[in-house]
């Protein structure tokens, strides 16, 4: 899977930390910026209280001798602060021995500066003699112009923002590379790894530990993933051989290994489609012992499943010749002969089979013979359906029984009488080979025109 862009982690983080940054370098500006007002304000207090504290003295002397023309030059040594918007000395009950005005300076951020600092501010120090009675003689009064003092303040404002901006980012940008550094971009190569993993086999491949990681948090998740890893593959491996277990119960017989009878009907269905398409016949043979359960009570059950064990292989020495072999249960077999041509080769398998039960089976230090009936239908003389060939070929072998054991025994009454006597001929050819029973006939050929031999 890959990962987007736009969804990365280290994406998400850098826009997350930057606009946090933001924020903190905007609030935190904010804040100095209203601290650097308050200081503009006291540095304006204390500007006017520094010139009030230097004309004092000539002040107090123009107005104590009532000097109108002292009193005009201290009002001119004031006018040259360039702050200073209007003077006055006098008392203030009676006309002002000198005052002077000036208009308010024009500046494009005094409607920002005016709503901050004020447009002007008013100071006033008494002016009061010396000597033991301190007598009062009237006021030095300053008007101060806050516009010199605002382009000041503005300048500085948009110092401290930008730089607080800036230095708040550069922050973030060095605590997004450090997190980036320290847990990103592990992250990234521990998610490169994890893409690795064969979801069949996990713990074929594992998670290498992060130098400089080892005791961390990220060396403990990939420890953990690690053991989780091995823990799913131990868990799907004991599935897996629970399923096949399973899977072998529903379909194979437990005490022989072979097919039960819920798998030879798959199986036969497959070879009867395929029969029918290449038009060939198919025969089904159902063995049944005789007298199996008196093997039993003679000798004992464990004796009984040792026999249907050797006997299980010796069916499958036969396997080269058959599509499918099965156990139906408790001392029946069913094996298919697929792609015949001839029913006498259904019977051929069926003899051979009956002739391998002649040799007896050593168990136990003791010899055990079987023998067994067999019936055999053919498809698609005896029907067309895997249900139908099994079932005849049950009740074929039952009805063999009940008349005579150790044969076999077709469904169909005429192709069993045929069968039956092309192996009684054969065997009398074999028995009078083995007793030299053979004699060569010379049979003459008569020509009846004129009654002579003539071959």
């Amino acid at each position: 899977m890959k990962l987007e862009l736009k969804n990365s982690l280290s994406v998400k983080l850098l826009r997350v930390v930057l606009l946090s940054a933001l924020i903190v370098g905007v609030v935190l500006s904010c804040a100095q910026i209203v601290f650097d007002a308050y200081k503009t304000r006291q540095a304006v207090a204390n500007d006017a209280q520094r010139i009030l504290d230097m004309f004092r003295d000539p002040s107090t002397q123009a107005v104590y001798s009532l000097d109108r023309e002292m009193g005009m030059q201290v009002i001119e040594g004031l006018f040259q602060d360039d702050a200073v918007r209007m003077a006055s000395i006098g008392h203030p009950n009676e006309t002002m021995l000198a005052e002077k005005t000036r208009e308010l300076q024009a500046s494009p951020s005094r409607w920002l500066t005016d709503l901050i600092l004020g447009k002007e501010r008013t100071f006033t120090t008494q002016l009061v003699g010396r000597g033991p009675y301190s007598e009062y003689y009237g006021d030095l009064s300053i008007t101060l112009d806050t516009a010199t003092y605002g382009q000041g303040f503005i300048v500085s404002s948009v110092i401290i923002f930008i730089s607080g901006v800036l230095r708040a980012l550069a922050m973030g940008l060095v605590l997004y590379l450090v997190y980036h550094w320290l847990l990103t971009k592990p992250l990234s190569r521990i998610i490169e790894h994890l893409t690795t993993i064969n979801p069949d086999r996990p713990s074929e491949h594992q998670i290498p530990l992060l130098k400089g990681h080892e005791r961390n948090e990220l060396g403990i998740w990939i420890n953990t993933a690690n053991q989780l890893l091995a823990s799913i593959e131990r868990n799907t491996h004991l599935r897996h051989e629970a399923e096949n277990s399973l899977l072998r119960m529903a379909q194979y017989d437990f005490l022989t290994g072979l097919p039960n009878r819920q798998q030879l009907q798959q199986q036969l269905d497959k070879i009867l489609i395929d029969a029918g398409r290449l038009q060939r016949r198919v025969a089904v043979l159902c063995v049944g012992l005789d007298d199996f359960k008196g093997i039993n009570e003679q000798f004992s059950y464990q004796t009984g499943d040792q026999l249907l064990l050797a006997l299980a292989d010796r069916l499958r020495a036969h396997s080269g010749r058959l599509g499918a072999l099965a156990r139906l249960g408790g001392d029946q077999f069913a094996l298919v002969q697929a792609d015949i041509e001839q029913p006498y080769e259904a019977a051929e398998l069926a003899q051979s089979i009956l002739d391998d039960l002649e040799a007896p089976f050593a168990l136990d230090h003791q010899e055990i013979r079987l023998r067994a009936t067999i019936g055999i239908t053919l498809f698609p003389e005896d029907g067309d359906s895997t249900e139908k060939l099994l079932q005849k070929a049950e009740q074929t072998m039952t009805l063999a029984k009940s008349r005579s054991r150790n044969r076999y025994q077709f469904y169909i009454a005429s192709v069993d009488s045929e069968m039956r006597r092309r192996r009684e001929l054969e065997k009398d050819l074999r028995e009078a080979l083995s007793r030299e029973q053979f004699h060569l006939v010379y049979q003459p050929q008569i020509s009846y025109r004129d009654h002579r031999v003539v071959g």
